[in-house]
């Protein structure tokens, strides 16, 4: 951008260090530097940026589980260090390390979104001052952040009072996260199924995609749940001694039948076939939870008992040996790969957790769970483009934010309780550490009763419509907009399966022209 002053034509300078600046300490979106890097919108670049945050905390999380780290940071203290003593941390500020420090910094994050929830709420379109301080000012933020983490390790803790009561808090606050994560699968799955009745509804063919698409999906679903009952029996109930495994399995499995069943005889608006493949889509992840959840148990899991009948019908039971003991599921021999798998699953749990957060405060299920002051769907309009320097910054938010300020921030306090709980395994903190993540009893039960819930929900979906939210509107006619070539979002103004989309959905596109003007 140009102008005359003087005579003489000024150019505006355009440098990544401007476009910085504006990010740190004002309240442009951050970009990147480079400005052949394609346009990014600014509810896009602001979500990467508090997830990253996050990817460092929970990074810093870990290393505080990690056995190598404690003992170099306990030697870097000499003994009876006055600091320590003084928190009640130790000589050593042993008890500053392990469960204890993930739980402070735990709380130091979650109390930091906290106070951005209620900051953001209410708040419109990116024209707002307070949406300013979401997107922007990077510099205070961080500065706020750290200041409550190096702030909640001086919280005074002589009686383990302020741990054992945040741990339960914590606990429940994962527990939550769960919950909401697998009503919106469940929820998820019913867009998917309304989505095919609408091409039917819109004049398809009710052969090809009842008949084709629905039953096709359905078989392949139950075939994949029947091989994958027969592989875990087959992997992980080696012996009989394995009984808890096999009880799993087979409660699952019938559970899984059940719920056919269910979705079979229960009439409702959906075809039959539509029904079955809800129910075969939910099966198959019940099944996935299952394995994810007997492969979570401790490799070595030893307090066994043996028992036997001897003469005289007296019974003898003796413990096992060392040599005798064992593991429900396959052994892998090379410890290289043992000890990586930790950090692997870790990231995939972030990963997905992560996509869980985005998901859950855009507007469709924003609404799904009834959030009050969720944002508008948007539609065709016109956006301006920021170019202060390096990558161009679209402003898809100034006529009206695309998710929701204050969810994303419960929902982002939540994903920290739950990562937080998980690598401190649960409900027994004190042997936890981080080799032992994802392989925990209480990992095994938190995800079995993970399933046991998703099963639930189902069911009163299926049965009791009326008790959700909004389930009265779920017979309203269905329409499907297509926009560029895409199937849109589903029209129907008041059905709940509308709004019960699912995270980043495809399904909901969003025709967007970006003018290019200079600011």
């Amino acid at each position: 951008m140009s102008m005359m002053y003087g005579g003489q034509e000024l150019i505006e300078d355009k440098s990544c260090f401007r476009a910085q600046i504006g990010c740190l300490c004002g309240t442009s979106s951050c970009r990147c530097c480079c400005r052949f890097c394609p346009s990014v919108n600014e509810s896009t670049s602001t979500r990467i940026v508090y997830i990253m945050f996050l990817f460092f905390g929970v990074a810093i999380m870990a290393l505080m589980m990690s056995e190598h780290v404690q003992e170099a940071i306990m030697e870097m203290f000499p003994d009876e260090n006055e600091v320590c003593l003084w928190l009640g941390a130790g000589e050593k500020c042993e008890a500053a390390l392990g469960y204890t420090a993930v739980y402070r910094l735990g709380f130091a994050i979650t109390a930091y979104h906290f106070l951005l929830m209620l900051i953001t709420c209410g708040v419109k379109s990116s024209r707002d001052c307070r949406a300013g301080l979401h997107n922007g000012m990077w510099f205070y933020k961080s500065l706020v952040l750290i200041f409550l983490c190096f702030g909640s390790f001086f919280i005074p803790d002589s009686n383990h009072l302020f741990i054992s009561v945040w741990m339960y808090t914590a606990m429940a606050g994962a527990a939550f996260f769960i919950v909401i994560q697998l009503f919106l699968l469940v929820f998820l799955y019913h867009s998917w199924t309304d989505k095919l009745a609408a091409r039917v509804h819109n004049g398809g063919s009710s052969c090809c995609w009842y008949g084709g698409v629905a039953v096709s999906l359905s078989i392949l679903m139950y075939l994949i749940c029947a091989c994958g009952v027969f592989l875990l029996v087959k992997f992980f109930v080696p012996e009989m001694r394995c009984r808890l495994n096999l009880w799993f399995i087979g409660i699952n499995a019938v559970s899984c039948v059940a719920v056919s069943v269910v979705a079979i005889v229960k009439k409702g608006p959906k075809d039959i076939r539509l029904r079955l493949l809800h129910s075969s889509l939910v099966c198959v992840y019940v099944i996935y939870l299952t394995w994810s959840a007997i492969g979570s148990a401790p490799r070595e899991h030893q307090e066994q008992t043996d028992v036997w009948i001897g003469p005289g019908h007296d019974v003898h039971t003796r413990p096992l040996l060392p040599h005798e003991k064992f593991y429900c599921g396959p052994k892998v021999e090379d410890k290289m790969v043992d000890e990586i798998l930790p950090y692997i699953t870790l990231l995939i749990t972030f990963i997905t957790v992560m996509y869980s957060v985005v998901g859950t405060a855009s507007s469709e299920n924003c609404k799904a769970i009834e959030f009050p002051s969720c944002p508008s769907q948007q539609s065709v309009q016109r956006h301006n483009v920021e170019d202060i320097g390096g990558q161009k910054v679209a402003r898809n938010e100034a006529s009206g934010v695309t998710y929701s300020y204050p969810l994303f921030h419960i929902m982002l306090g939540l994903a920290t309780l739950y990562l937080m709980m998980s690598l401190t395994d649960w409900y027994s903190p004190f042997t936890a550490n981080l080799m032992t993540f994802g392989r925990s009893w209480s990992a095994v039960w938190i995800k079995i009763i993970s399933s046991w819930v998703c099963l639930i929900i189902y069911f009163i979906v299926t049965i009791f419509p009326t008790m959700l939210p909004n389930s009265h509107y779920r017979t309203a006619p269905i329409n499907v907009s297509v926009i560029n070539g895409y199937a849109g979002s589903l029209r129907s103004v008041h059905s709940l399966d509308d709004e019960a989309a699912v995270p980043l959905s495809p399904s909901k596109q969003t025709a967007t022209v970006h003018q290019e003007t200079t600011v």
